[in-house]
């Protein structure tokens, strides 16, 4: 269907146009921005505003405020439709429709953060349980030992498989972890010593094939552990222990009562 030039709906349509003959737009992102700028023209119109010319920054965040009401958007959705519009008013300017853009001084939510909860006391105590009757096995020890790390030092994922033998200090109980900037010695329990040193001296040993790998932490063919494999471990342990699959290192570590929120942890 042709619109004369000078509709709101002309130029939705060259802007779609434009964006097929670039072939950088997937079919996906053509229905966003179609479906969003439509919606737009109809409530223009409902506004008495007929020309793109009209369309100022006021009237774009009341039909943006109005939609997040009415359907309920997410930070994210907003995001995108703030997107969607500052690219096709971007068009008008580049094609002298306009002369700049009005979707410019529209607000950016930040998205929301997602919390976290730590695991019911009942559930911790059944994992660490789970733990502690593993058996005295090279594996064994390593996942009785990352339990330990994760639970009750409280080590983010990243944290402990980044961990090297070096990283170990048994003379004076302590162990060097990475911090965002640098590194720190953290204090340890005579219990977590003592896990540690029955690890380092029976179980690693047996794991190890390769001498120049450094990784406190390895898996069954003796490469260093990664973050994937740690919450393979967890999740492993979880389900022996009769709790959901929604256990993870990051609920793990987090003390009761103390929300985590996700930006807070590393995956």
């Amino acid at each position: 269907m042709k619109h004369p030039r000078e509709t709101l709906e002309f130029w939705i349509a060259r802007f779609l146009d434009a964006c097929v003959a670039a072939e950088a737009t997937s079919p996906a992102t053509l229905k966003v921005y179609r479906h969003t700028l439509h919606r737009l023209a109809r409530f223009l119109k409902g506004q008495g505003v007929t020309r793109w010319e009209a369309a100022h920054p006021s009237l774009l965040e009341s039909f943006l405020h109005g939609a997040m009401v009415q359907r309920g958007w997410a930070p994210s959705t907003w995001n995108q439709k703030v997107a969607v519009l500052r690219a096709f008013f971007r068009f008008l300017e580049t094609e002298g429709v306009i002369q700049e853009n009005p979707a410019l001084p529209l607000p950016w939510h930040p998205p929301r953060r997602r919390v976290l909860l730590p695991l019911p006391p009942d559930q911790r105590q059944k994992l660490l349980a789970i733990a502690e009757a593993l058996p005295e096995t090279p594996l064994g020890l390593r996942d009785r030992l990352i339990v330990d790390l994760i639970a009750r030092l409280r080590l983010r994922a990243g944290q402990a498989v980044a961990l090297t033998v070096d990283d170990v200090d048994l003379t004076h109980r302590r162990l060097r972890i990475l911090t965002r900037n640098s590194s720190r010695w953290l204090e340890l329990p005579e219990t977590i010593a003592r896990s540690l040193q029955r690890y380092l001296e029976t179980a690693w040993p047996a794991l190890i094939r390769d001498r120049k790998v450094q990784a406190l932490l390895v898996n069954h063919r003796g490469d260093p552990l990664t973050r994937q494999g740690l919450w393979r471990v967890i999740k492993i342990l979880a389900l022996r222990a009769g709790l959901p699959l929604s256990v993870s290192p990051e609920r793990l570590r987090q003390p009761v009562g103390l929300p985590l929120s996700i930006a807070d942890s590393d995956g």
